[in-house]
Formats: C-alpha cells, structure tokens, sequence
C-alpha cells in the first residue's frame, strides 16, 4: 500500500534523486516552479505524480514503503525520509474544563455586544469599546503604546485555516490568499481559526481612539488554507503553503498548527531543513509549541512538531498572571532541538473570527499557544521594519534579547521570556 513520504535529498544531489526517483518508480516529478494561482500540490500530487518544492528542496511522493527501502539501499542521494504526517490548529483542547466555563461566559458578553453591530456593519469603526478595553491585556503586555511601528510594507503569512475575507476590519487591506486544501476557498474561513489568528498578528486599530486587538496593523497579509475547515492539514500542504510564501517574499510565517510528539521524539529533518532554508531567504517561521499540557498536576507535555526544531521559533502561551497557561507545552526534548524559544498572551485573547465559523460571530475570545504564536509573528513584522538591514536570524536573536524576564517562571516553560514590541 502506497504512503506519501517527504523526502530530502543532499545539497548536491537534488537533480539527481529527481532522476533516480521518476527512473525507479515511473512518476513525473513537477516543480512547484510549474504550480500557478489555481494549481498547487493538492491539484498534482498522485500516484504517477510527485512534487518538488523550489524553495525548500524537497520531494513528495506516494511510494510503498518496501520500495522506498529498496532505493535508499541502492542510492546514496538521499540525505533523509519521513512519512506524511497530520497537523492541526493549536487552541485549547477538550480536557481544559478548567477555563472552559469562563470562556462560554465570556463569548456570551461577546454575542450580546455583536448584536449592536449587526445594523452598522458598514461603517468603519465596528470593533465594541466596551470589549476592547476589557479584554486588551495582551496588547498592554507587549508594549505596543511605545511602538512607533506598524509592520508596514512587511509581508506577514498566515498558514492556517484561511481567512473570512468579508470581515468588515479588514475592508482596506491588501490581503492575498491561496488554498492549499482541496475543494476549500481560502477567503471562506468555515473554522474561524486562521481569522482569529490574522486578527492578532495583523489586525485592527482604531483611527479615532486607537484601540486594538492586532500588532502590525499595516503588515501585508499573506493567507495560505493548509488546515481544512474541519481543523485538519498534511504535511505537504504546509509545506506547500510555505514554499508560496517564501515565493511572495514574506519576512515571516505564522504556523498556530502542530502534531503531538512523545518525549525523546527526534524533531523532523525535513521541517529543520526548511526552517533553515527560510532563515537563509530572510525569513522567520514561528510556530505554536502545542496545547498538550494538563499543569500542574501533570507533567507538561514536550513542543509539537514542527515548532520542536532549532530552525523555526516555537511560542509559549501566557496567561492574565504572565505566568505559563496550563496548556501550554515545555521544552522537555530541549537536548533535540525541542525548546521553547519565547512567550506571548494565549489565554482570553479577543480578535476577530469568522461569520462562516460555528456561532457565525465576527469576534471571538480563544485559547491557546494559537493565540500566543500571532502574537509574535505580529511584533517579528514591527522588527523586521525597525530594522530592514537584519537577517532573519539577526531579527531573532535581537527579538530574545529585548524580552522582558518573567521572573519565577521556567525557561523550558517561556524561553527567553515576554516578547516586547520594538
């Protein structure tokens, strides 16, 4: 029975393993060079078809596992493979009853307040006050009022669920998208997951008072649908996704997505190689360390995949307290490369959400190292304009460096501390 493998070939060798694979399994193998505006992986990838990604140098394939074998024993070409694997959004889980209670009361407030939006969805400033001053400890906690920043002419990527395009805060932005899910529109949003998360890295401010529930409210919004509606995604649509927002030059990308590993799980080759081929094109890709954790009566569960590699900054969820969500996973694989490298507000964070989602509500209040990653993707867009001469990897150590200290807090739990707008 065939599997789809990703397969990494050694730095010399790409045009070679294209070879050897399309001699030795009879498949054609596109570029992604060849992929266009309404073509991408989900549309090429079958049994006789593979696909090489560009930006990355990667392959993926359907393959038996019996033959893939027989080629790695014959072919010293490829460097490393690993089996597709699936990833979902990283928002609280089903067990945190703890905080679930709360969040239904808080939503409810939320319901009440939309009902006063319904009969001026057309004007400008929509967002309720009332909320926003209720629920903006997370923008407080940044820092954002010394920030002179904005994340102007910086592209910033999504790679979520996609976006509700008809969100009356996001009217005059640029925003370009693409799908990376079959039979599923990027600008539908029917999770509501990728809105929220749009919202807190890129989102709304308020010309006349300048309320906010966004960072870089004038980044250039990138959205990339690899997680399905139902909250689902494989890793050659993210990586697909990924490959496209290296093509369209976005200086960072969003991941509030991940896979559970269990403790001493080896950290993926081919996510290391791409983090590490991102950095070298001038781009950061930040991801969410996962929503495993039940503390503290139990011990913390280790960074998801793929935020457990050294190349790709994993996030840290905080709570109200600034002290780590009970969710929120620990760097325990940290001797692998599966460190927390940096925290941000997950708990009661309001943005914005999708009327194409369950509840149909244009604002929503979620949970989650989901929420903590946009967080940092959103201040990484304000560096990156602070200081458009830095690499990639220069932004993020700078980033760590300016961190505030969360003092009585583990630093396999939030690394190197509270991200701070620049």
């Amino acid at each position: 029975m065939k599997k789809r493998y990703i397969i990494l070939p050694k730095e010399d060798s790409k045009q070679r393993v294209m070879n050897t694979l399309q001699k030795e399994l009879g498949v054609k193998l596109v570029s992604s060079a060849e992929l266009s505006t309404k073509v991408r992986s989900k549309d090429v990838l079958s049994a006789d078809r593979g696909l090489f990604f560009k930006n990355l140098g990667v392959s993926v394939v359907d393959i038996e596992e019996d033959k893939l074998i027989d080629i790695l024993s014959k072919d010293n070409t490829i460097l490393y493979s690993e089996a597709e694997r699936e990833f979902y959004p990283v928002e609280e889980f089903e067990e945190l009853t703890v905080i679930k209670n709360t969040l239904e009361i808080l939503n409810q407030q939320v319901d009440e307040l939309e009902q006063r939006l319904k009969k001026r969805e057309t004007q400008k400033e929509k967002i309720p006050e009332k909320l926003l001053q209720a629920y903006n400890f997370n923008m407080k906690a940044l820092a954002l009022e010394k920030s002179k920043y904005s994340g102007k002419n910086v592209n910033v990527a999504i790679l979520d669920t996609g976006f509700y395009a008809k969100h009356p805060d996001f009217v005059d932005r640029k925003i370009e998208g693409k799908s990376f899910v079959e039979g599923e529109a990027w600008d539908f949003d029917g999770s509501g997951h990728g809105t929220h998360c749009t919202g807190v890295a890129t989102g709304y401010l308020s010309v006349k008072d300048q309320k906010r529930y966004g960072v870089a409210y004038e980044a250039n919004i990138f959205i990339g649908k690899v997680l399905s509606d139902k909250g689902k995604g494989l890793t050659s649509s993210i990586l697909d996704g990924i490959d496209w927002a290296l093509e369209k030059k976005c200086q960072v990308i969003s991941l509030s997505l991940g896979s559970p590993v269990k403790i001493g799980e080896k950290p993926s080759a081919i996510f290391e190689h791409v983090g590490r081929k991102a950095l070298e094109k001038g781009t950061l890709i930040v991801a969410a360390s996962g929503n495993n954790s039940k503390r503290p009566n139990h011990l913390p569960r280790p960074v998801s995949s793929p935020a457990n590699v050294e190349s790709i900054m994993a996030i840290a969820a905080l709570n109200e307290n600034l002290t780590v969500a009970k969710f929120s996973n620990a760097g325990l694989n940290a001797g692998d490369g599966g460190k927390v490298d940096i925290s941000a507000p997950g708990v009661h964070i309001l943005s914005s959400y999708s009327k194409n989602a369950k509840g149909s509500k244009l604002y929503k209040i979620l949970n989650g190292t989901s929420m903590a990653t946009p967080h940092v993707s959103g201040v990484l867009a304000l560096y990156f304009e602070a200081f458009p001469n830095l690499t990639a990897a220069e932004i993020w150590l700078k980033i760590e460096k300016n961190s505030q200290e969360l003092k009585r807090q583990r630093r396999r739990d939030v690394g190197a501390g509270l991200v701070q707008a620049i």
